[in-house]
């Protein structure tokens, strides 16, 4: 009996330190897989893709650290690729399961790369958001490499932002302070700082690794957008550009390039003009549309963003209020214990505590300022045809389809029996914004005129004004009425009632 006993230890012991051995060699098996990605990212990007893809999907095979870095690192991999709504979508993964990862350099890496979509897609008042969260969890990594790469991931977006806000020479001389910067965390850094100053100079970088297929090619197309601008260009260089790096073959790489070449090609009337302006148009739609659906999800990753803070706020107020409570219950218990046992008063002191209202509100900016990166004047909308859409848009101000939910450009357009570039096109010439500011500063319009003529309005939440506006949060609908107004809603309401 003691000895089927003994052996039944035995077997369980073996068993269990079989089960740890082969989770041991798992997680090591997904750490190996994720140096793998991070050595492809830059020769062989789709290879690198697939693989940090095998982690993601096994979620059991590594753990959630190693599920939370393939994805990053597949963002950052499809921001290479100028494929940025499939960065944006990687990004909202990663941040559902962020609760979960006690890394707080890895949470800095996802807010620099939320940062640089912000910066590509142009959302600079958000921006501002990621660089206070990158000052935040800097200060809690007690790594001083960790820290110095994080203040290197905030010069790079620092760069960056002044590189699309047009000012070169602040862009460059923060770029020569920076490019000597090396970090074992991030290898790639002054490669990246080395593009950026060659597409701001216009001229070809030559240091590159053998290795880094990646920024030999962008320096390589670098060189190739030179030549157009000299008249040295060659259409054989740019096949002999695609068969060396056919990873990198994918058009959009390509739209700048196109571009020049096609106003080179049209300008000196050569028989390559209508051909390059046709690719150009093709892969600006593709880029756009693209960019397009991106800003949809960066919207949608704030929201997300917005919702963990406020769900973390309470969860900490409701701490706040249980240790409050605790003590409250503690101080009853002494006092109790204190008039029975010690003092056996005829009256119980009350015990009078007061509780700390802790609340805060969260306002956070939607930029719905969205870059226009249509071809400028690739098309003539026939006089007829943009009055009769003037008129149309005459009507539609004053309906209620200004408040339909459902409401989208292409929707508006079939409406009116015509199609979405022309609807665009006149809306942009016109009144002077494109399609999303033109709506929405229609539907704070109404909610102001009824705020302004319909005292009962000035009752109603902000929620109830932004469905009766047809917005779909009231987020939304409350920074959009603050850009348009200048005020908040509750602020604008405060100030009818006073007069």
């Amino acid at each position: 009996m003691i000895f089927s006993k003994m052996l039944v230890r035995i077997f369980s012991l073996l068993l269990f330190l079989a089960f740890a051995v082969n989770v041991n060699a798992q997680i090591n098996d997904a750490q190996n897989l994720t140096k793998d990605v991070k050595s492809l990212m830059y020769s062989d990007p789709e290879k690198a893709i697939k693989t940090a893809q095998y982690i993601v999907s096994n979620q059991s095979f590594g753990t959630t650290e190693d599920v939370y870095n393939a994805l990053l690192l597949q963002s950052e991999i499809y921001f290479n690729l100028k494929k940025y709504n499939n960065a944006v979508v990687k990004l909202i993964s990663a941040d559902r399961i962020s609760e979960n990862v006690d890394s707080n350099f890895l949470k800095s890496k996802n807010e620099y790369l939320i940062g640089k979509l912000y910066l590509e897609l142009g959302f600079f008042d958000e921006y501002n958001e990621v660089i206070s969260d990158l000052n935040e969890l800097s200060a809690s990594l007690k790594n001083e490499e960790e820290k110095s790469c994080v203040e290197s991931w905030k010069n790079e977006l620092e760069i960056i932002k002044l590189y699309h806000l047009g000012k070169p020479k602040e862009s460059l001389a923060k770029i020569n302070s920076n490019i000597n910067n090396k970090t074992d965390f991030d290898p790639s850094y002054n490669l990246r700082l080395q593009i950026i100053k060659s597409i701001t100079e216009n001229k070809k970088t030559t240091n590159f690794p053998s290795s880094e297929s990646y920024f030999q090619f962008l320096s390589e197309l670098i060189e190739l957008k030179s030549k157009i601008k000299n008249s040295e260009f060659s259409e054989s260089d740019f096949i002999k550009l695609k068969s060396r790096f056919p990873q990198y073959n994918d058009g959009v790489f390509f739209t700048d390039l196109y571009k020049e070449w096609s106003q080179k090609a049209c300008g000196s009337n050569t028989s390559d003009c209508f051909s390059t302006r046709k690719e150009y148009i093709k892969l600006l739609e593709s880029a756009v549309a693209d960019k397009q659906e991106a800003r949809v999800n960066v919207i949608n990753l704030i929201d997300q963003k917005e919702n963990s803070k406020i769900h973390d706020q309470k969860e900490f107020q409701n701490k706040i209020l249980f240790l409050l409570f605790s003590i409250a219950a503690l101080s009853l218990i002494i006092s109790l214990i204190y008039y029975f046992v010690i003092k056996n008063r005829a009256n119980v002191a009350t015990v009078e505590f007061e509780k700390e209202n802790i609340s805060k509100e969260y306002e956070q900016k939607l930029s719905d300022q969205l870059k226009d990166f249509q071809a400028s004047h690739v098309f003539t909308i026939p006089e007829k045809t943009e009055n009769l859409i003037l008129s149309n848009l005459d009507t539609f101000e004053n309906s209620k389809d200004v408040r339909d939910p459902s409401l989208s450009l292409s929707v508006l357009a079939k409406r009116m029996n015509t199609n979405s570039k022309y609807l665009s096109e006149v809306i942009n010439k016109h009144k002077g914004k494109n399609f999303n500011n033109y709506l929405n500063e229609l539907r704070v319009n109404y909610i102001v005129e009824k705020l302004t003529q319909n005292p009962e309005y000035l009752q109603y939440k902000t929620s109830y004004l932004a469905e009766e506006a047809g917005f779909a949060s009231r987020t939304t609908f409350t920074t959009i009425f603050k850009n348009v107004t200048g005020k908040s809603p509750s602020q604008f309401i405060d100030e009818l009632k006073n007069k």
